[in-house]
């Protein structure tokens, strides 16, 4: 069996994803969904912070926002403690953030950053889903 990366618990006190809803949904224009079977926040259409999908690489705790690479490489580079990346989400726009490291303020920050890069995202449509259509009948 091989032997699995140990992951941090939460500190005591730590911030969890209840604090993360509370202040996004004190965000104007935010709407609450679900992805892949875990909570989002969205903005304009798009979404701006949410519940990692539980991977091995994922650490517990932890937020995914929508940032700039730019702005990405600079939280990587400042504080390595708090913001960490995982190969699945070096592709996309966005970082990790370890909520049992960073405070309330920060966190506030973070997501007030993410819902900024959202709302300059252009407007996404709801996608339609498209309903079934009946069974044509053939006429003989």
């Amino acid at each position: 069996m091989q032997d699995m990366p140990k992951k941090k618990k939460a500190q005591p006190g730590a911030l969890t994803f209840d604090d993360v809803r509370e202040i996004a949904a004190s965000m104007p224009e935010v709407e609450p969904a679900r992805a892949w079977g875990c909570a989002t926040f969205k903005a304009n259409g798009t979404y701006f912070a949410a519940q990692p999908y539980p991977r091995r690489d994922v650490e517990p705790n932890s937020l995914g926002v929508s940032v700039s690479f730019e702005q990405r490489a600079r939280l990587l580079a400042a504080q390595p403690d708090v913001y960490y990346l995982t190969a699945h989400y070096e592709k996309y726009p966005g970082v990790l953030v370890r909520l049992s490291s960073i405070g309330r303020n920060e966190l506030r920050e973070i997501l007030t950053a993410a819902w900024h890069y959202a709302m300059a995202q252009p407007a996404k449509k709801a996608r339609r889903r498209k309903t079934p259509t009946p069974a044509r009948t053939v006429r003989r």
